[in-house]
């Protein structure tokens, strides 16, 4: 009786050996695609929450700083600021908030004192910062990451433009 031995061809081994090559291929490709869509995320999200950081920041401030002739927006030096004024022992002090070398910062100083940018105490990353009073709204945009973020306010007390 003759039996059939397995013979395998040559090409078989090659046929597997080529299956297996392009699944690794396609693994990796997809791999490297989720981890590009991830990074794309991450960043954009990351870019989100600066912006909403900095304008989080701002609305508090300016909720707890809301008072009689308190709140004033300021070009000091070419730097836009929303200045809030208050009165502590009869001495008159400002609360700064500017954007100035990629920080959100914050300035608290003697009211007769002049502005230098530098002294102002970083908050958060941010790119720019503009405010202006529009129809008995304080209207202030500021961007952090590359995003964003605009705070329409309604004071209780009147908005000036100053200096």
């Amino acid at each position: 009786m003759m039996t059939k031995g397995n013979h395998s061809h040559p090409i078989a081994g090659v046929f597997v050996f080529l299956l297996l090559g392009l699944f690794a291929v396609f693994s990796t490709l997809m791999v490297l695609t989720g981890a590009k869509a991830y990074r794309g995320t991450v960043d954009r999200s990351d870019a989100h929450n600066r912006a909403r950081i900095a304008s989080s920041y701002i609305r508090s401030m300016l909720r707890a700083n809301d008072e009689e002739g308190t709140l004033q927006i300021e070009d000091l030096d070419g730097i836009r600021s929303i200045t809030m004024m208050n009165t502590y022992d009869d001495e008159s002090y400002a609360t700064r908030i500017y954007v100035y070398d990629g920080m959100l910062r914050e300035l608290f100083t003697d009211a007769a004192e002049p502005f230098d940018p530098e002294w102002g105490e970083p908050v958060c990353e941010a790119e720019a910062l503009s405010a202006e009073f529009q129809d008995g709204l304080l209207h202030v945009t500021v961007t952090a990451g590359g995003a964003g973020s605009e705070i329409f306010y309604a004071p209780r007390t009147a908005v000036t433009e100053g200096a």
